[in-house]
């Protein structure tokens, strides 16, 4: 072997070895970056199958109900109370959107949140006509902490193993297209 070849076969080997040790030095970030995007799919998979928490609350004219009663393909469950502005414009888009799906595997219930509102209710729904089921009886501080409620209304659409596959909070105008393009989803209809 000569000198050069030499020279160069051990350049060649230190700069495998330099190689080497960075490939070593970067496996620690590497599976930090596997774990974090593990995490990530664990953490949504987990979100996607958050179940709601059942209730057993009373209809208006005081028999017992519970989130079974409800079940069906898919439920759409509201919160909301008699004078609250945003609820008196989304429930018009939703009764809707109930009515044109209740067929194929939709059920729907609202829940009242403020309890000095479920004397107004009777009258509130015969002057909007609705026929949507009402259940009243909790304290508004337990259903705001039990179901993370931030506003009123606040829409959730579970299947009928009670998981959770949307949540609407509030509502603007347009919130009932997305809302309605949820409901398909879970009805497994076509977009």
């Amino acid at each position: 072997m000569t000198a050069a070849h030499s020279r160069y076969r051990g350049n060649n080997t230190q700069g495998l070895t330099r190689l080497f040790r960075s490939w070593l030095t970067g496996i620690p970030q590497l599976l930090c970056s596997i774990a974090a995007v593990s995490l990530l799919v664990y953490v949504n998979a987990a979100q996607a199958t958050e179940k709601l928490k059942t209730f057993k609350l009373e209809t208006l004219g005081g028999e017992t109900r519970t989130l079974d009663d409800f079940r069906n393909k898919a439920t759409l469950i509201a919160f909301f109370y008699p004078s609250c502005t945003y609820c008196n414009q989304a429930f018009p888009e939703t009764v809707k959107v109930y009515e044109k799906y209740k067929g194929q595997g939709l059920s729907m219930v609202w829940i009242n949140i403020v309890e000095e509102e479920e004397e107004l209710i009777p009258d509130w729904l015969a002057k909007h006509q609705y026929t949507v089921p009402v259940l009243v009886g909790a304290a508004q501080q337990y259903l705001l902490r039990r179901y993370d409620l931030q506003m009123t209304p606040t829409h959730f659409i579970v299947n009928a193993d009670r998981e959770i596959l949307f949540k609407q909070t509030g509502y603007k105008t347009g919130y009932e297209k997305e809302l309605e393009k949820n409901v398909r989803q879970a009805l497994n209809l076509a977009p």
